[in-house]
């Protein structure tokens, strides 16, 4: 079954009024019943005279199940009966669109740009990014540009100084990074992290607010998505989303936050373009010829999993169940990795194995690491100042059968359940549902 397809049918279907039954139902049912015998020809003429009032209510249901499924299969055009259009969206139908829209998406690319602290104190990014993982950022001054190649781990970056100041160019390439949370992945705190963080927020908000608009001459979606801002830093930290989504592409565009209805910031997309071809070379930056480049080495090696547990000592655990179109995208294992969760609280990592699955733009990861009888906080835990309340779960199956796992879904974190098993620790976070998450970590084998 097609799930986007089935929630938006779901969501439109639940919106039907359904009236309730007129004073004296039951007691006139009765009377029929009893008279059913003697009464079938009168029974039959009823039925009918009924039957196009039931016509009418099912050609209702059908209208509305066309109206759900064009929302978020076709397109708005000339072609479309004006009968069937469907109206202002509701924010199940949008979620709906937004992960769709991630999950079939080969790649995605423009202009990102961000305003803030300041109200015109913009800067802007080139940026291509696609399902391997791969991306590329250009900016926002000229000669600046970060690439990363998942499939290698090493990203590579042409950058000023803000302490040095001037125009000076510095190289660095950082080697055996990561595929992700909970350890230090690749240097993506604009894209997609930032827009990551407004997706879950606007997919984990109950309620809401939808309008429409239209945004860069384009028909699109405002949602309102109220959140808790940080505790510790209040003022750098918003109380309000107001989120654009691109009708068409099923991206949001444009991201205002507020706090007490004050501006805080902005991030927007512009020249946005969906499955485009990247150009050969995007994801690495060439270098000049004699330039001093500062190299690191985070220690994460791309192997085969059958190879992991000759590497790390011990077994992986690898998920039997995975959502349909995820595929295993990496598997990568380090000796040793930093620490890792809220304010890197946790001791170092020993013996990390990392597998990254990927379905478009979405992706989860499933780690393990060795416990060495030390205390751990939650790896994934989403950073000082942000109280989390995470809802405990006793895993059933698999693997952990028998294991009491936290489960934590918060706007501004990833997704995730982890927990303390034997010698392990274990985390599943990334782009899945609560349903998804405990399925999965379920489903965990050696």
């Amino acid at each position: 079954m097609n799930e986007i397809r089935d929630e938006v049918l779901g969501a439109a279907l639940g919106e039907l009024e359904v009236p309730e039954h007129a004073p004296g139902f039951y007691a006139e049912l009765e009377r029929l019943l009893r008279e059913e015998p003697r009464g079938r020809l009168a029974q039959r003429r009823r039925a009918r005279r009924s039957r196009p009032r039931w016509g009418l209510r099912l050609a209702g249901v059908a209208a509305a199940a066309a109206a759900a499924l064009l929302a978020i299969g076709l397109a708005r055009d000339e072609r479309v009966p004006d009968l069937v259009r469907p109206g202002v969206a509701t924010a199940a139908e949008i979620k709906a669109k937004v992960r769709g829209a991630l999950a079939s998406m080969r790649s995605m690319s423009g202009v990102v740009v961000t305003d803030g602290p300041q109200a015109g104190d913009e800067a802007r990014w080139r940026f291509v990014l696609t399902a391997d993982g791969d991306f590329r950022l250009e900016g926002p001054t000229e000669g600046e540009v970060v690439a990363y190649d998942a499939s290698q781990g090493i990203a590579r970056s042409a950058s000023k100084s803000a302490s040095v100041g001037g125009d000076t160019i510095f190289f660095a390439e950082r080697r055996g990074i990561a595929p992700g949370p909970p350890d230090q992945g690749p240097p993506t705190w604009l894209l997609p992290r930032e827009l990551g963080a407004v997706v879950r927020a606007l997919l984990a908000a109950e309620d809401p607010r939808v309008s429409e608009t239209v945004h860069a001459g384009r028909p699109a979606w405002r949602l309102d998505v109220d959140v808790v801002p940080n505790a510790i830093a209040p003022e750098f930290s918003g109380d309000h989303f107001e989120i654009v989504v691109d009708r068409e592409t099923g991206i949001p565009v444009l991201v205002d936050e507020t706090r007490n209805g004050e501006f805080l910031r902005e991030l927007r997309i512009e020249n946005l373009a969906v499955n485009a071809e990247p150009s050969a070379g995007a994801f690495t930056v060439a270098f000049p010829l004699g330039a001093e480049v500062m190299a690191s080495d985070e220690g994460f090696r791309r192997v085969e999993l059958a190879a992991v547990a000759g590497i790390a000592g011990y077994e992986p655990l690898v998920p039997a169940w995975v959502p349909a179109g995820y595929e295993l995208a990496e598997v990568a294992v380090a000796q040793e990795a930093f620490p890792t969760g809220a304010e890197a609280g946790n001791p170092p990592s020993r013996m990390v194995v990392s597998l990254a699955y990927r379905r478009g733009l979405d992706r989860f990861l499933v780690t393990t690491r060795l416990a060495l009888g030390a205390t751990w906080d939650d790896p994934l835990a989403t950073g000082e100042g942000f109280v989390d309340d995470p809802e405990r779960i006793a895993v059933r199956r698999g693997a952990l059968a028998g294991v009491e796992a936290e489960l934590l879904i918060v706007p501004r974190g990833i997704p995730h359940v982890w927990a303390l098993a034997d010698d392990l620790v274990i985390t599943v976070g990334g782009d899945l549902s609560r349903a998804e998450l405990i399925r999965v970590t379920e489903s965990l084998r050696s």
